[in-house]
């Protein structure tokens, strides 16, 4: 073997042995990083669910407390205004509808309806004992003629 081919062959094996620990680093910072980002997200994850947890806990609490006492306090207002101004409004609202319909039971026009109803009931009463005796005795005819 000549020296030059010695010198290369040398300097070609330091050059690759440089290059693959240049490599090797590269690659253990890569698997580093990702490590130290899936500790992160670990981390995230964790205080996500403490924080659910916490606000859970949270919930629990207020309504037991001081949600309970806002809510009951919410139902007697809502109670107290059903029997209370919104009653009397009705009681008012109906009184007023009482009256309207009492006014109109006895308005000239109510009792022309009654009248004209009274007269359809009269007549068809009529009809239906004509029917009955045209049923027994045959079509009757008037003796007035026209």
């Amino acid at each position: 073997m000549d020296p030059l081919s010695l010198g290369l062959g040398l300097g070609s094996s330091v050059i690759s042995g440089l290059f693959g620990m240049g490599q090797a680093k590269t690659s253990a910072s890569i698997a580093q990083g990702q490590l130290d980002a899936q500790k992160h997200a670990l981390e995230v994850a964790g205080k996500a669910h403490q924080g659910a947890l916490a606000g859970s806990l949270f919930n629990k609490l207020f309504d037991v407390g001081t949600g309970g006492d806002i809510a009951f306090g919410r139902e007697k207002a809502g109670k107290e205004f059903l029997v209370g101004p919104y009653a009397n409004r009705l009681i008012g609202l109906n009184s007023e509808k009482e009256k309207r319909a009492r006014q109109a039971a006895i308005s000239p026009e109510a009792k022309e309806l009654a009248q004209f109803e009274n007269r359809l009931a009269i007549e068809r009463a009529g009809a239906a004992r004509l029917k009955e005796m045209s049923a027994m005795f045959g079509p009757i005819s008037s003796s007035y003629r026209a």
